[in-house]
């Protein structure tokens, strides 16, 4: 029972059942929405005027920016990537779309023969009639233009295609670059032309033609006059030891200056200062190279930044080089044979186009039924706060329910019949309250199967929480005042004498004697005090079936205090009634009825569908239970909107 229990608290209401109760139960508001939509979309399908419609193509192939500040070949190609493309067809209908693009055609046209009264109200009609649509990753721009005159509709996109070439140009190539790029190659020029005879100049002083270059040969130069130097002091003190060592140990036999002997000793002598020249050499050319290496490290920054001013005037003067000839060709290219931009469709002849039309009528009809659908939901499922199926309870509310009853027409709107056709009481007064309809006593009535299973329902309570004394006592109220609870009272007691099982007292705790209920030919009603006398002897208005009101002919309609009621209790139990029916004022913040529950064997709570409140409900029934845990629910008045499957869980 507790996974059962857990299972039905978690169960939502907003579920299909309910979206479908809500729909059906107001179909006839969006049947007459749905009608409202489908009149005016009729209405505005034979009453929209005709328009016709010019349609272009446009073949993107690539864009090329070209200005006079701007880079000189910016170009796009279709074999680049998607997103690239797209970007440069938003660029074009951006253009094709502007406010400019629209005036000039305005103009060129002339405002009178567009219908405007003036330039910008010609220009905003072009702008609004105007459509240019382009696939994702496509070069294809489709360009169309919407007017009820056939021939403007052409004229205007033919025009607009003219200018659209020209103010292609003027966007992605300056006007006027020609002139400009000429001035800025001049400048140009000139700074390289002053840059290199400032280098030349410095060349020609360091001796050298590059910085690097040069400066890498001085090195070079002066490590190999190093070396050069270091084997000539390496030779000289080699061959002044040899002269020296030969001049140790002249041998006895040199006699002359003209000995050979004495000749190689002038040899190695001679070649001592040879070898000393040699060396002064080498150290005079290092200074030099040294001196040059110094001039060269003082001048090298300044050398090396007019070799670097001078690579970017080249760079710029090449620049500029390449924009004065193509803006050369700028200045003389014809806008409508660029090679870019080709047209794949001319302006076509007008066509009438329906598709607006068919579009906006299907809104309209669709928009009814859509409005009167929301609105069913909107009122069904989140402004209504009643309960208007009995699942509810359990879903919503979490309540148990005892019996859901249906709504009957016959019962709520019109007098109850006998099988007959004569009324069910004919001679009870005419009364204006809504209760006094309300006599379901015939065995055939509507009313009595429900009252039967009530009863049913009753006996298997009394009988599983062993309740065997008499009188056993059974209120029945309601959250509102036409919940039907006199009905339900009425047939339940009308029900349970039937069963032989004793006698049944039915008392109305809300009406005087001139409003007892209506049945049996109205046979009177005794007070409460009287019908529970030892010995009193009343008449019944059937077998077993007799007939109280709390009401006293002198003040009229009264109800049954809680300490009369408590007071009443000792006759109450020694009355010899098997049952005691009280038909109870509804659940009021000032009723009674709170404090008898807690008295009673049984409190059948009536909830009225669609009419009461569910907080209300939920608040009143945990008051009640809190007292003592003797409370059923019962829904009366469940209406069924739709298919029957739709209220078989209610």
């Amino acid at each position: 029972m507790t996974e059962i229990r857990r299972e039905t608290q978690q169960h939502s209401g907003m579920n299909l059942s309910a979206i479908l109760f809500a729909l059906f139960k107001r179909k006839w508001s969006i049947i007459l929405l749905a009608l409202v939509g489908i009149i005016a979309a009729a209405a505005f399908y034979f009453l929209y005027p005709p328009v016709y419609q010019s349609q272009a193509k446009l073949l993107v192939r690539y864009v090329l920016e070209r200005s006079a500040v701007d880079s000189i070949d910016n170009t796009t190609r279709p074999n680049q990537a998607s997103k690239t493309t797209d970007s440069v067809i938003d660029s074009e209908v951006q253009i094709l779309t502007s406010w400019d693009l629209a005036a000039q055609v305005a103009e060129a046209i002339g405002p009178k023969r567009l219908g405007a009264p003036s330039k910008e109200a010609a220009a905003g009609s072009i702008v609004s009639g105007l459509q240019v649509t382009a696939s994702k990753g496509s070069d294809v721009m489709l360009v169309s233009f919407k007017n009820r005159d056939p021939q403007i509709a052409t004229l205007v996109l033919q025009e607009l295609l003219s200018r659209y070439f020209i103010k292609h140009l003027e966007v992605h190539r300056s006007a006027g670059a020609f002139d400009f790029v000429t001035q800025q190659t001049d400048q140009v020029r000139a700074r390289l032309n002053q840059t290199e005879d400032t280098l030349r100049s410095l060349r020609d002083k360091t001796g050298i033609v590059s910085l690097k270059d040069g400066s890498d040969a001085l090195t070079s130069e002066a490590a190999k006059t190093k070396e050069q130097l270091n084997a000539a002091e390496a030779d000289l003190l080699e061959q002044q030891a040899l002269a020296t060592e030969m001049g140790k140990k002249k041998p006895k036999q040199w006699r002359s200056k003209s000995s050979p002997s004495e000749k190689t000793l002038d040899s190695v002598k001679a070649q001592v200062a040879g070898t000393q020249a040699k060396i002064e050499a080498f150290k005079a050319r290092l200074r030099d190279i040294q001196q040059r290496t110094k001039q060269l490290s003082e001048l090298g920054p300044q050398i090396e930044e007019l070799e670097r001013k001078r690579e970017m005037d080249e760079a710029n003067y090449k620049y500029f080089a390449a924009s004065l000839e193509k803006a050369r060709i700028d200045e003389a290219l014809d806008p409508s044979k660029m090679p870019n931009i080709s047209a794949v469709q001319r302006p076509s002849p007008p066509m009438l186009d329906t598709k607006t039309r068919d579009k906006i009528a299907l809104g309209l009809a669709g928009g009814g039924i859509a409005l009167g659908i929301a609105l069913a939901l909107l009122r069904g499922l989140l402004l209504n706060r009643t309960v208007g199926r009995p699942l509810e309870l359990e879903t919503q509310l979490h309540i148990p329910l005892m019996l859901s009853i249906p709504y009957s027409r016959a019962l709520n709107g019109r007098r109850a019949s006998s099988r007959n056709g004569s009324p069910a009481n004919p001679g009870a007064p005419a009364t204006s309250r809504p209760r006094a309809k309300l006599a379901p006593w015939e065995t055939g009535h509507f009313m009595r199967p429900y009252c039967d299973a009530i009863r049913d329902r009753l006996g298997l309570y009394f009988e599983l929480n062993h309740l065997t004394h008499k009188p056993k006592l059974v209120g029945i109220a309601g959250f509102s005042a036409a919940a039907g609870t006199s009905t339900l009272a009425a047939g339940l007691a009308a029900s349970l004498s039937e069963t032989n099982e004793g006698k049944v007292l039915l008392v109305d705790v809300n009406l005087g004697p001139e409003d007892v209920h209506q049945f049996f030919k109205g046979k009177p009603a005794y007070s409460l005090s009287a019908a529970l006398k030892p010995k009193g002897a009343i008449d019944s208005v059937a077998d077993n079936l007799y007939l109280a009101t709390v009401g006293s002919p002198n003040v009229g309609p009264a109800q049954l205090g809680l300490r009369k009621f408590f007071d009443m209790m000792p006759n109450l139990k020694a009355s010899d009634f098997d049952y005691v029916i009280f038909d109870m004022p509804q659940l009021s913040q000032t009723s009674p009825t709170w404090g008898m529950a807690a008295f009673l064997d049984k409190l059948l709570v009536v909830v009225e569908a669609e009419k009461d409140n569910r907080e209300g409900i939920k608040r009143g029934y945990g008051k009640l239970v809190a007292e003592r845990n003797n409370v059923a629910v019962i829904v009366n008045k469940a209406r069924s909107y739709g298919p029957k499957w739709l209220n078989s869980d209610s």
